[in-house]
Protein backbone atom coordinates (compact mmCIF):
# COMPACT_ATOMS: atom_id res chain seq x y z
CA UNK A 1 0.00 0.00 0.00
CA UNK A 2 1.49 3.35 -1.07
CA UNK A 3 1.80 6.32 1.28
CA UNK A 4 -0.58 8.42 -0.89
CA UNK A 5 -3.25 5.72 -0.63
CA UNK A 6 -2.86 5.67 3.15
CA UNK A 7 -3.43 9.43 3.31
CA UNK A 8 -6.55 9.16 1.12
CA UNK A 9 -7.97 6.41 3.32
CA UNK A 10 -7.33 8.47 6.43
CA UNK A 11 -9.11 11.52 4.91
CA UNK A 12 -12.06 9.32 3.97
CA UNK A 13 -12.22 8.01 7.52
CA UNK A 14 -12.29 11.55 8.92
CA UNK A 15 -15.12 12.38 6.55
CA UNK A 16 -17.14 9.37 7.73
CA UNK A 17 -16.73 10.06 11.44
CA UNK A 18 -17.93 13.65 10.90
CA UNK A 19 -21.25 12.62 9.28
CA UNK A 20 -23.12 12.11 12.55
CA UNK A 21 -22.64 12.84 16.21
CA UNK A 22 -20.77 10.14 18.12
CA UNK A 23 -20.01 9.44 21.72
CA UNK A 24 -16.59 10.22 23.14
CA UNK A 25 -15.84 6.55 23.52
CA UNK A 26 -16.83 5.86 19.93
CA UNK A 27 -14.77 8.77 18.64
CA UNK A 28 -11.85 7.80 20.84
CA UNK A 29 -12.03 4.22 19.63
CA UNK A 30 -12.22 5.28 15.97
CA UNK A 31 -9.37 7.80 16.32
CA UNK A 32 -7.25 5.27 18.17
CA UNK A 33 -7.95 2.74 15.45
CA UNK A 34 -7.09 5.34 12.76
CA UNK A 35 -3.83 6.23 14.49
CA UNK A 36 -3.01 2.52 14.83
CA UNK A 37 -3.67 2.01 11.11
CA UNK A 38 -1.61 5.10 10.28
CA UNK A 39 1.38 4.05 12.34
CA UNK A 40 1.11 0.43 11.24
CA UNK A 41 0.97 1.51 7.61
CA UNK A 42 3.93 3.82 8.13
CA UNK A 43 5.89 1.04 9.82
CA UNK A 44 5.23 -1.44 7.04
CA UNK A 45 5.92 1.22 4.43
CA UNK A 46 9.28 2.01 6.03
CA UNK A 47 10.04 -1.69 6.21
CA UNK A 48 9.30 -2.16 2.51
CA UNK A 49 10.78 1.03 1.05
CA UNK A 50 13.64 1.91 3.38
CA UNK A 51 14.80 -0.88 5.63
CA UNK A 52 14.61 -3.88 3.27
CA UNK A 53 16.38 -2.01 0.42
CA UNK A 54 19.07 -0.87 2.87
CA UNK A 55 19.61 -4.46 4.05
CA UNK A 56 19.69 -5.66 0.46
CA UNK A 57 22.30 -3.03 -0.36
CA UNK A 58 24.33 -4.20 2.62
CA UNK A 59 24.08 -7.81 1.45
CA UNK A 60 25.14 -6.68 -2.00
CA UNK A 61 28.22 -5.07 -0.45
CA UNK A 62 28.98 -8.37 1.32
CA UNK A 63 28.66 -10.26 -1.97
CA UNK A 64 30.87 -7.67 -3.68
CA UNK A 65 33.49 -8.04 -0.96
CA UNK A 66 33.41 -11.81 -1.48
CA UNK A 67 34.14 -11.24 -5.16
CA UNK A 68 37.01 -8.93 -4.18
CA UNK A 69 38.29 -11.64 -1.81
CA UNK A 70 38.19 -14.23 -4.62
CA UNK A 71 40.15 -11.98 -6.96
CA UNK A 72 42.61 -11.15 -4.17
CA UNK A 73 43.06 -14.84 -3.31
CA UNK A 74 43.74 -15.80 -6.95
CA UNK A 75 46.37 -13.07 -7.21
CA UNK A 76 48.03 -14.20 -3.98
CA UNK A 77 48.08 -17.82 -5.19
CA UNK A 78 49.80 -16.68 -8.41
CA UNK A 79 52.47 -14.47 -6.82
CA UNK A 80 54.76 -17.28 -5.51
CA UNK A 81 54.94 -18.90 -8.98
CA UNK A 82 55.99 -15.59 -10.55
CA UNK A 83 58.53 -14.91 -7.80
CA UNK A 84 60.38 -18.23 -8.13
CA UNK A 85 60.20 -18.06 -11.93
CA UNK A 86 61.77 -14.60 -11.86
CA UNK A 87 64.50 -15.78 -9.44
CA UNK A 88 65.48 -18.67 -11.72
CA UNK A 89 65.38 -16.48 -14.84
CA UNK A 90 67.55 -13.69 -13.43
CA UNK A 91 70.24 -16.05 -12.10
CA UNK A 92 73.78 -16.36 -13.38
CA UNK A 93 73.71 -20.17 -13.39
CA UNK A 94 70.68 -20.21 -15.71
CA UNK A 95 72.30 -17.56 -17.89
CA UNK A 96 75.56 -19.54 -18.08
CA UNK A 97 73.56 -22.68 -18.87
CA UNK A 98 72.08 -20.99 -21.94
CA UNK A 99 75.48 -19.67 -23.04
CA UNK A 100 77.34 -22.91 -22.47
CA UNK A 101 78.10 -25.31 -25.33
CA UNK A 102 79.24 -28.08 -23.01
CA UNK A 103 76.80 -31.01 -22.81
CA UNK A 104 78.34 -32.03 -19.49
CA UNK A 105 77.77 -28.60 -17.96
CA UNK A 106 74.22 -28.47 -19.27
CA UNK A 107 73.46 -31.95 -17.94
CA UNK A 108 74.89 -31.04 -14.53
CA UNK A 109 72.73 -27.91 -14.35
CA UNK A 110 69.56 -29.79 -15.36
CA UNK A 111 70.10 -32.67 -12.93
CA UNK A 112 71.32 -30.50 -10.06
CA UNK A 113 68.71 -27.71 -10.29
CA UNK A 114 65.59 -29.57 -11.43
CA UNK A 115 65.31 -32.90 -9.60
CA UNK A 116 61.88 -34.14 -8.53
CA UNK A 117 62.35 -32.59 -5.08
CA UNK A 118 62.61 -29.14 -6.67
CA UNK A 119 59.11 -29.51 -8.10
CA UNK A 120 57.78 -30.53 -4.68
CA UNK A 121 59.48 -27.75 -2.75
CA UNK A 122 58.56 -25.02 -5.28
CA UNK A 123 55.03 -26.40 -5.86
CA UNK A 124 55.41 -26.43 -9.64
CA UNK A 125 54.38 -29.13 -12.11
CA UNK A 126 56.35 -28.16 -15.20
CA UNK A 127 59.56 -26.28 -16.06
CA UNK A 128 60.48 -25.33 -19.65
CA UNK A 129 63.45 -23.40 -21.02
CA UNK A 130 63.37 -21.93 -24.54
CA UNK A 131 65.93 -20.01 -26.55
CA UNK A 132 65.16 -16.79 -28.37
CA UNK A 133 63.90 -18.76 -31.40
CA UNK A 134 61.28 -20.60 -29.28
CA UNK A 135 63.27 -23.84 -29.46
CA UNK A 136 62.87 -26.02 -26.38
CA UNK A 137 66.22 -26.36 -24.59
CA UNK A 138 64.88 -28.15 -21.52
CA UNK A 139 61.48 -29.41 -20.44
CA UNK A 140 60.30 -31.51 -17.53
CA UNK A 141 56.97 -32.21 -15.88
CA UNK A 142 56.35 -33.73 -12.47
CA UNK A 143 53.25 -33.60 -10.26
CA UNK A 144 54.54 -31.88 -7.15
CA UNK A 145 51.82 -33.14 -4.77
CA UNK A 146 52.19 -36.86 -5.55
CA UNK A 147 54.87 -39.44 -6.21
CA UNK A 148 53.38 -40.35 -9.57
CA UNK A 149 55.34 -40.60 -12.80
CA UNK A 150 56.44 -37.45 -14.59
CA UNK A 151 53.95 -35.41 -16.60
CA UNK A 152 54.34 -35.18 -20.38
CA UNK A 153 53.29 -31.64 -21.24
CA UNK A 154 52.94 -30.58 -24.87
CA UNK A 155 53.84 -26.95 -24.11
CA UNK A 156 56.76 -26.97 -26.56
CA UNK A 157 54.71 -28.47 -29.42
CA UNK A 158 54.11 -25.24 -31.30
CA UNK A 159 52.91 -27.07 -34.41
CA UNK A 160 50.00 -28.48 -32.40
CA UNK A 161 49.53 -25.42 -30.20
CA UNK A 162 50.81 -22.32 -32.05
CA UNK A 163 49.27 -20.12 -29.35
CA UNK A 164 51.95 -21.36 -26.96
CA UNK A 165 54.41 -19.06 -28.71
CA UNK A 166 52.70 -16.33 -26.70
CA UNK A 167 54.53 -17.71 -23.65
CA UNK A 168 57.54 -15.67 -24.74
CA UNK A 169 57.64 -12.50 -22.60
CA UNK A 170 58.68 -10.57 -25.71
CA UNK A 171 55.52 -11.60 -27.61
CA UNK A 172 52.45 -9.39 -27.35
CA UNK A 173 49.30 -11.20 -26.26
CA UNK A 174 45.80 -10.68 -27.59
CA UNK A 175 44.62 -9.63 -24.16
CA UNK A 176 46.31 -8.55 -20.91
CA UNK A 177 47.42 -11.35 -18.52
CA UNK A 178 44.98 -12.36 -15.82
CA UNK A 179 47.55 -11.90 -13.04
CA UNK A 180 49.78 -8.86 -12.89
CA UNK A 181 53.51 -9.51 -12.26
CA UNK A 182 54.62 -9.09 -8.67
CA UNK A 183 57.61 -6.86 -8.05
CA UNK A 184 59.28 -7.52 -11.42
CA UNK A 185 61.66 -4.80 -12.62
CA UNK A 186 60.68 -3.19 -15.88
CA UNK A 187 64.05 -4.20 -17.38
CA UNK A 188 63.12 -7.91 -17.21
CA UNK A 189 60.29 -8.93 -19.58
CA UNK A 190 57.84 -11.16 -17.71
CA UNK A 191 54.41 -12.61 -18.33
CA UNK A 192 51.99 -14.40 -16.01
CA UNK A 193 48.58 -15.91 -16.67
CA UNK A 194 46.63 -19.11 -17.28
CA UNK A 195 47.18 -21.69 -20.01
CA UNK A 196 45.34 -24.81 -21.17
CA UNK A 197 47.27 -28.09 -20.90
CA UNK A 198 46.46 -31.74 -21.54
CA UNK A 199 46.13 -32.15 -17.77
CA UNK A 200 43.78 -29.23 -17.36
CA UNK A 201 44.17 -25.48 -16.82
CA UNK A 202 47.37 -24.27 -15.20
CA UNK A 203 49.02 -21.09 -13.99
CA UNK A 204 52.11 -20.10 -15.91
CA UNK A 205 54.85 -17.56 -15.34
CA UNK A 206 57.41 -16.71 -18.01
CA UNK A 207 60.50 -14.52 -17.61
CA UNK A 208 63.36 -13.62 -19.93
CA UNK A 209 66.73 -15.09 -18.97
CA UNK A 210 69.22 -12.41 -17.94
CA UNK A 211 72.24 -12.13 -15.72
CA UNK A 212 71.63 -11.34 -12.05
CA UNK A 213 72.64 -7.71 -12.64
CA UNK A 214 70.25 -7.67 -15.65
CA UNK A 215 73.01 -6.87 -18.14
CA UNK A 216 73.92 -8.55 -21.40
CA UNK A 217 71.61 -9.92 -24.09
CA UNK A 218 68.48 -11.92 -23.36
CA UNK A 219 69.29 -15.64 -23.65
CA UNK A 220 65.76 -16.99 -24.05
CA UNK A 221 63.06 -17.45 -21.44
CA UNK A 222 62.03 -19.89 -18.73
CA UNK A 223 58.45 -20.99 -18.04
CA UNK A 224 57.06 -22.43 -14.78
CA UNK A 225 53.71 -24.26 -14.75
CA UNK A 226 51.42 -25.10 -11.83
CA UNK A 227 48.23 -27.08 -12.46
CA UNK A 228 44.98 -25.63 -11.16
CA UNK A 229 43.89 -28.89 -9.52
CA UNK A 230 42.06 -29.95 -6.36
CA UNK A 231 45.03 -28.99 -4.18
CA UNK A 232 45.08 -25.51 -5.74
CA UNK A 233 41.34 -25.05 -5.21
CA UNK A 234 41.64 -26.23 -1.59
CA UNK A 235 44.30 -23.57 -0.95
CA UNK A 236 42.20 -20.98 -2.78
CA UNK A 237 39.14 -21.77 -0.62
CA UNK A 238 41.11 -20.99 2.55
CA UNK A 239 41.31 -17.32 1.54
CA UNK A 240 37.55 -16.78 1.30
CA UNK A 241 34.63 -17.67 3.54
CA UNK A 242 32.45 -18.50 0.51
CA UNK A 243 32.62 -21.75 -1.44
CA UNK A 244 34.36 -21.75 -4.82
CA UNK A 245 34.03 -24.22 -7.70
CA UNK A 246 35.97 -24.41 -10.96
CA UNK A 247 34.84 -25.70 -14.35
CA UNK A 248 36.45 -25.65 -17.78
CA UNK A 249 34.74 -23.78 -20.61
CA UNK A 250 33.42 -25.95 -23.42
CA UNK A 251 33.03 -24.64 -26.99
CA UNK A 252 29.25 -25.03 -26.67
CA UNK A 253 29.03 -22.94 -23.47
CA UNK A 254 27.44 -19.51 -23.73
CA UNK A 255 29.69 -17.32 -21.57
CA UNK A 256 29.31 -14.00 -23.37
CA UNK A 257 27.40 -12.50 -20.42
CA UNK A 258 29.91 -13.62 -17.76
CA UNK A 259 32.54 -11.02 -16.78
CA UNK A 260 36.20 -11.87 -16.33
CA UNK A 261 37.96 -12.24 -13.00
CA UNK A 262 39.23 -8.89 -11.75
CA UNK A 263 36.29 -6.92 -13.15
CA UNK A 264 32.61 -6.49 -12.44
CA UNK A 265 32.76 -6.13 -8.64
CA UNK A 266 29.60 -3.98 -8.55
CA UNK A 267 26.49 -6.16 -8.31
CA UNK A 268 22.96 -5.01 -9.10
CA UNK A 269 20.91 -7.70 -7.36
CA UNK A 270 21.27 -10.49 -4.83
CA UNK A 271 22.05 -13.88 -6.36
CA UNK A 272 23.08 -17.20 -4.77
CA UNK A 273 26.20 -17.38 -6.94
CA UNK A 274 28.50 -15.22 -9.03
CA UNK A 275 30.56 -16.45 -11.97
CA UNK A 276 33.84 -15.12 -13.28
CA UNK A 277 35.92 -16.20 -16.28
CA UNK A 278 39.68 -16.51 -16.69
CA UNK A 279 41.26 -16.17 -20.12
CA UNK A 280 43.57 -18.62 -21.83
CA UNK A 281 46.91 -17.33 -23.06
CA UNK A 282 45.36 -16.64 -26.48
CA UNK A 283 42.57 -14.52 -24.97
CA UNK A 284 39.79 -17.12 -25.16
CA UNK A 285 37.83 -17.96 -22.00
CA UNK A 286 39.36 -21.07 -20.42
CA UNK A 287 37.92 -21.62 -16.94
CA UNK A 288 34.95 -20.42 -14.93
CA UNK A 289 34.91 -19.78 -11.18
CA UNK A 290 31.54 -20.15 -9.44
CA UNK A 291 31.41 -18.30 -6.09
CA UNK A 292 28.66 -19.31 -3.64
CA UNK A 293 27.77 -16.24 -1.58
CA UNK A 294 27.38 -16.67 2.17
CA UNK A 295 24.14 -14.69 2.36
CA UNK A 296 22.11 -14.25 -0.82
CA UNK A 297 18.57 -14.33 0.54
CA UNK A 298 16.78 -10.96 0.79
CA UNK A 299 15.26 -10.17 4.18
CA UNK A 300 11.62 -11.05 4.87
CA UNK A 301 9.15 -8.17 4.61
CA UNK A 302 6.97 -9.40 7.50
CA UNK A 303 9.44 -9.62 10.35
CA UNK A 304 8.45 -10.21 13.95
CA UNK A 305 10.13 -6.98 15.00
CA UNK A 306 7.63 -5.03 12.90
CA UNK A 307 4.67 -6.52 14.78
CA UNK A 308 6.35 -5.72 18.10
CA UNK A 309 6.99 -2.19 16.94
CA UNK A 310 3.38 -1.69 15.83
CA UNK A 311 2.13 -2.98 19.21
CA UNK A 312 4.37 -0.58 21.06
CA UNK A 313 3.24 2.29 18.87
CA UNK A 314 -0.43 1.55 19.53
CA UNK A 315 0.18 1.78 23.30
CA UNK A 316 2.85 4.49 23.48
CA UNK A 317 1.88 6.97 20.79
CA UNK A 318 3.86 9.84 22.29
CA UNK A 319 7.08 7.80 22.34
CA UNK A 320 6.56 6.22 18.92
CA UNK A 321 8.77 8.63 17.04
CA UNK A 322 11.71 8.26 19.44
CA UNK A 323 11.46 4.48 19.60
CA UNK A 324 11.14 4.30 15.84
CA UNK A 325 14.15 6.51 15.34
CA UNK A 326 16.22 4.70 17.95
CA UNK A 327 15.48 1.11 17.05
CA UNK A 328 15.13 1.34 13.27
CA UNK A 329 16.42 4.49 11.60
CA UNK A 330 19.71 4.86 13.41
CA UNK A 331 20.86 1.20 13.19
CA UNK A 332 20.05 0.89 9.48
CA UNK A 333 21.67 4.23 8.76
CA UNK A 334 24.68 3.32 10.86
CA UNK A 335 25.10 -0.02 9.11
CA UNK A 336 24.76 1.51 5.65
CA UNK A 337 27.13 4.39 6.46
CA UNK A 338 29.74 2.05 8.00
CA UNK A 339 29.72 -0.25 4.99
CA UNK A 340 29.70 2.61 2.48
CA UNK A 341 32.59 4.36 4.26
CA UNK A 342 34.49 1.10 4.40
CA UNK A 343 33.87 0.59 0.69
CA UNK A 344 35.09 4.10 -0.14
CA UNK A 345 38.18 3.94 2.06
CA UNK A 346 38.96 0.28 1.23
CA UNK A 347 39.83 -0.16 4.90
CA UNK A 348 39.29 -3.68 6.22
CA UNK A 349 37.68 -3.69 9.66
CA UNK A 350 34.85 -5.38 11.52
CA UNK A 351 31.53 -3.78 12.48
CA UNK A 352 31.32 -3.28 16.25
CA UNK A 353 27.93 -1.58 16.43
CA UNK A 354 25.11 -3.47 18.23
CA UNK A 355 21.96 -3.75 16.16
CA UNK A 356 18.53 -4.40 17.72
CA UNK A 357 17.12 -5.96 14.53
CA UNK A 358 17.65 -9.62 13.74
CA UNK A 359 18.27 -9.09 10.03
CA UNK A 360 20.85 -6.40 10.73
CA UNK A 361 22.56 -8.66 13.27
CA UNK A 362 22.72 -11.39 10.62
CA UNK A 363 24.13 -8.93 8.11
CA UNK A 364 26.73 -7.70 10.61
CA UNK A 365 27.59 -11.29 11.57
CA UNK A 366 28.16 -12.39 7.99
CA UNK A 367 29.95 -9.15 7.16
CA UNK A 368 32.24 -9.56 10.17
CA UNK A 369 32.89 -13.18 9.17
CA UNK A 370 34.02 -11.96 5.76
CA UNK A 371 36.08 -9.17 7.30
CA UNK A 372 37.64 -11.73 9.64
CA UNK A 373 38.69 -13.80 6.63
CA UNK A 374 40.17 -10.76 4.91
CA UNK A 375 41.91 -9.68 8.13
CA UNK A 376 43.35 -13.18 8.44
CA UNK A 377 44.68 -12.84 4.91
CA UNK A 378 46.17 -9.48 5.79
CA UNK A 379 47.66 -10.99 8.94
CA UNK A 380 49.26 -13.79 6.91
CA UNK A 381 50.73 -11.25 4.53
CA UNK A 382 51.95 -9.07 7.41
CA UNK A 383 53.60 -12.10 8.98
CA UNK A 384 55.87 -12.16 5.96
CA UNK A 385 57.20 -8.78 7.17
CA UNK A 386 57.86 -10.29 10.63
CA UNK A 387 57.61 -7.17 12.80
CA UNK A 388 58.45 -7.36 16.53
CA UNK A 389 55.39 -6.26 18.51
CA UNK A 390 57.28 -4.37 21.21
CA UNK A 391 59.98 -2.49 19.27
CA UNK A 392 58.19 -2.27 15.88
CA UNK A 393 61.32 -3.44 14.05
CA UNK A 394 61.86 -6.79 12.28
CA UNK A 395 61.93 -9.80 14.60
CA UNK A 396 64.15 -12.86 14.67
CA UNK A 397 62.21 -14.71 11.99
CA UNK A 398 62.56 -11.76 9.63
CA UNK A 399 66.29 -11.66 10.33
CA UNK A 400 66.70 -15.38 9.66
CA UNK A 401 64.91 -15.00 6.33
CA UNK A 402 67.17 -12.10 5.30
CA UNK A 403 70.26 -13.95 6.58
CA UNK A 404 69.36 -16.96 4.44
CA UNK A 405 69.21 -14.68 1.38
CA UNK A 406 72.59 -13.14 2.23
CA UNK A 407 74.13 -16.59 2.69
CA UNK A 408 72.86 -17.73 -0.69
CA UNK A 409 74.25 -14.58 -2.33
CA UNK A 410 77.60 -15.21 -0.66
CA UNK A 411 77.70 -18.88 -1.68
CA UNK A 412 76.58 -18.28 -5.29
CA UNK A 413 77.78 -14.77 -6.16
CA UNK A 414 80.58 -14.11 -3.62
CA UNK A 415 78.84 -11.07 -2.09
CA UNK A 416 80.18 -10.56 1.43
CA UNK A 417 78.16 -9.34 4.40
CA UNK A 418 78.65 -8.28 8.03
CA UNK A 419 76.68 -9.61 11.00
CA UNK A 420 76.48 -7.63 14.26
CA UNK A 421 74.98 -8.73 17.58
CA UNK A 422 74.17 -5.95 20.07
CA UNK A 423 73.41 -6.58 23.75
CA UNK A 424 72.20 -3.95 26.23
CA UNK A 425 74.69 -3.80 29.09
CA UNK A 426 73.46 -4.61 32.62
CA UNK A 427 69.87 -4.89 31.43
CA UNK A 428 68.86 -7.31 34.18
CA UNK A 429 70.01 -4.79 36.77
CA UNK A 430 68.08 -2.10 34.89
CA UNK A 431 64.85 -4.13 35.12
CA UNK A 432 65.50 -4.98 38.77
CA UNK A 433 65.98 -1.30 39.59
CA UNK A 434 63.40 0.49 37.43
CA UNK A 435 60.94 -2.28 36.58
CA UNK A 436 60.00 -4.17 33.44
CA UNK A 437 57.77 -1.39 32.09
CA UNK A 438 60.71 1.00 32.05
CA UNK A 439 62.80 -1.81 30.58
CA UNK A 440 60.36 -2.23 27.71
CA UNK A 441 60.41 1.51 27.03
CA UNK A 442 64.20 1.44 26.99
CA UNK A 443 64.23 -1.48 24.55
CA UNK A 444 61.98 0.54 22.22
CA UNK A 445 64.41 3.47 22.31
CA UNK A 446 67.42 1.17 21.84
CA UNK A 447 65.71 -0.37 18.80
CA UNK A 448 65.05 3.11 17.38
CA UNK A 449 68.67 4.14 17.81
CA UNK A 450 70.03 0.99 16.18
CA UNK A 451 67.48 1.02 13.39
CA UNK A 452 68.46 4.60 12.49
CA UNK A 453 71.85 3.28 11.37
CA UNK A 454 70.29 1.51 8.40
CA UNK A 455 69.47 3.35 5.20
CA UNK A 456 69.69 0.66 2.50
CA UNK A 457 66.58 -1.43 1.88
CA UNK A 458 68.51 -4.71 1.80
CA UNK A 459 70.14 -4.19 5.24
CA UNK A 460 68.25 -5.02 8.41
CA UNK A 461 68.18 -4.43 12.14
CA UNK A 462 66.10 -6.96 14.08
CA UNK A 463 65.34 -7.89 17.66
CA UNK A 464 66.99 -11.23 18.42
CA UNK A 465 65.21 -11.68 21.74
CA UNK A 466 65.19 -10.09 25.19
CA UNK A 467 67.74 -7.28 25.21
CA UNK A 468 69.68 -8.60 22.19
CA UNK A 469 69.52 -7.13 18.69
CA UNK A 470 71.10 -8.43 15.51
CA UNK A 471 72.03 -6.53 12.36
CA UNK A 472 73.12 -7.24 8.79
CA UNK A 473 75.12 -5.06 6.41
CA UNK A 474 75.54 -6.27 2.86
CA UNK A 475 78.99 -5.82 1.29
CA UNK A 476 80.15 -2.91 3.50
CA UNK A 477 83.88 -1.94 3.41
CA UNK A 478 85.96 -1.75 6.59
CA UNK A 479 86.11 2.04 6.86
CA UNK A 480 82.33 2.67 6.57
CA UNK A 481 81.77 -0.24 8.96
CA UNK A 482 84.12 1.33 11.49
CA UNK A 483 82.20 4.62 11.25
CA UNK A 484 78.91 2.79 11.69
CA UNK A 485 80.09 1.03 14.85
CA UNK A 486 81.46 4.24 16.35
CA UNK A 487 78.23 6.02 15.45
CA UNK A 488 76.19 3.37 17.26
CA UNK A 489 78.14 3.78 20.49
CA UNK A 490 78.11 7.57 20.16
CA UNK A 491 74.34 7.56 19.57
CA UNK A 492 73.74 5.94 22.97
CA UNK A 493 76.10 8.40 24.62
CA UNK A 494 74.14 11.26 23.03
CA UNK A 495 70.83 9.67 24.02
CA UNK A 496 72.02 9.47 27.63
CA UNK A 497 69.30 7.22 29.01
CA UNK A 498 70.02 7.07 32.76
CA UNK A 499 71.10 3.67 34.12
CA UNK A 500 71.32 4.00 37.91
CA UNK A 501 72.66 0.50 38.57
CA UNK A 502 75.24 0.15 35.77
CA UNK A 503 78.96 -0.13 36.54
CA UNK A 504 80.07 0.58 32.98
CA UNK A 505 78.57 4.07 32.57
CA UNK A 506 75.85 6.26 34.04
CA UNK A 507 73.72 5.83 30.93
CA UNK A 508 72.43 2.88 28.95
CA UNK A 509 75.15 1.35 26.74
CA UNK A 510 75.45 -1.59 24.40
CA UNK A 511 78.19 -4.07 23.55
CA UNK A 512 78.68 -5.17 19.97
CA UNK A 513 80.00 -8.42 18.52
CA UNK A 514 80.91 -8.01 14.84
CA UNK A 515 81.62 -10.76 12.32
CA UNK A 516 82.53 -9.91 8.76
CA UNK A 517 81.88 -12.87 6.46
CA UNK A 518 84.34 -12.73 3.58
CA UNK A 519 83.98 -14.14 0.08
CA UNK A 520 86.80 -16.08 -1.58
CA UNK A 521 87.09 -15.47 -5.29
CA UNK A 522 86.69 -18.62 -7.31
CA UNK A 523 85.83 -20.74 -4.25
CA UNK A 524 82.88 -23.08 -4.80
CA UNK A 525 80.92 -23.53 -1.57
CA UNK A 526 79.60 -27.09 -1.55
CA UNK A 527 77.82 -27.21 1.81
CA UNK A 528 74.38 -25.79 2.60
CA UNK A 529 74.29 -21.95 2.59
CA UNK A 530 72.55 -22.11 5.99
CA UNK A 531 75.88 -23.22 7.47
CA UNK A 532 77.30 -19.77 6.64
CA UNK A 533 74.66 -18.08 8.77
CA UNK A 534 75.17 -20.45 11.67
CA UNK A 535 78.94 -20.03 11.74
CA UNK A 536 78.69 -16.25 11.27
CA UNK A 537 76.24 -15.99 14.18
CA UNK A 538 78.51 -18.10 16.39
CA UNK A 539 81.50 -15.92 15.49
CA UNK A 540 79.59 -12.70 16.20
CA UNK A 541 78.33 -14.11 19.49
CA UNK A 542 81.92 -15.00 20.48
CA UNK A 543 83.01 -11.46 19.60
CA UNK A 544 80.17 -10.11 21.74
CA UNK A 545 81.38 -12.21 24.65
CA UNK A 546 84.86 -10.73 24.22
CA UNK A 547 83.39 -7.21 24.17
CA UNK A 548 81.55 -7.94 27.42
CA UNK A 549 84.74 -9.32 28.90
CA UNK A 550 86.67 -6.24 27.74
CA UNK A 551 84.50 -3.94 29.83
CA UNK A 552 81.31 -3.47 27.77
CA UNK A 553 80.28 -0.29 25.89
CA UNK A 554 82.60 -1.32 23.07
CA UNK A 555 82.79 -3.61 20.09
CA UNK A 556 85.02 -6.48 19.03
CA UNK A 557 85.40 -7.38 15.36
CA UNK A 558 86.27 -10.69 13.82
CA UNK A 559 86.09 -12.15 10.33
CA UNK A 560 85.59 -15.53 8.73
CA UNK A 561 85.73 -16.63 5.08
CA UNK A 562 83.60 -19.15 3.26
CA UNK A 563 86.48 -21.62 2.93
CA UNK A 564 87.05 -21.43 6.69
CA UNK A 565 83.34 -21.95 7.28
CA UNK A 566 83.30 -25.08 5.12
CA UNK A 567 86.43 -26.37 6.84
CA UNK A 568 84.86 -25.76 10.28
CA UNK A 569 81.73 -27.57 9.18
CA UNK A 570 83.69 -30.62 8.02
CA UNK A 571 85.72 -30.61 11.26
CA UNK A 572 82.58 -30.30 13.42
CA UNK A 573 82.06 -33.31 15.73
CA UNK A 574 78.50 -33.70 14.39
CA UNK A 575 79.95 -34.47 10.95
CA UNK A 576 82.51 -37.03 12.16
CA UNK A 577 81.75 -40.71 11.55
Amino acid sequence: MSFTRVILCFKRFLTIIQLKPQTFNQLQLKISFAIFILFASAAFAYRIWVQVPAIERSLLKVSEQELVALNFAFEQMSMPLHTINYDYAVWDQTYNYMKSNSPVAKEYYEQHEYPDDTFKSLKVDGIFIFDNDNNAVFSKGFHHSSDAQGLEFDIADFSKHPEHKLLSPLTKTASPPQVQPFNSPSSVPTKTGVIATKYGPALYSSSSILQSDRTGPIMGYIVFIRLIDDEFMAELSKFTSAGVELSEIKPSDDVAHIPYLGSGFDLTKLTPTSQRLVRNIDGRPLIKFTLYHTNSEPPSVLGSDIYILVAEMSILLLLAYFLYSYFLVQPVRKLAIDIEEMDRSREIKKLRYRYPITELVNVATHFNALMGTIQEQTKQLNEQVYIDKLTNIPNRRAFEQRLETYCQLLARQQIAFTLIIADVDHFKEYNDTLGHVAGDETLIKVAQVLNQQFFRAEDICARLGGEEFIMLYRDIPDEPLQRKLDAMLQAFEDLALPHPSATTATHVTVSLGVCKVLAVEGFEFKSSPNIIGRQATLAADSALYQAKKAGRNCYVKTSISVDEIEQLEHESPSNQP
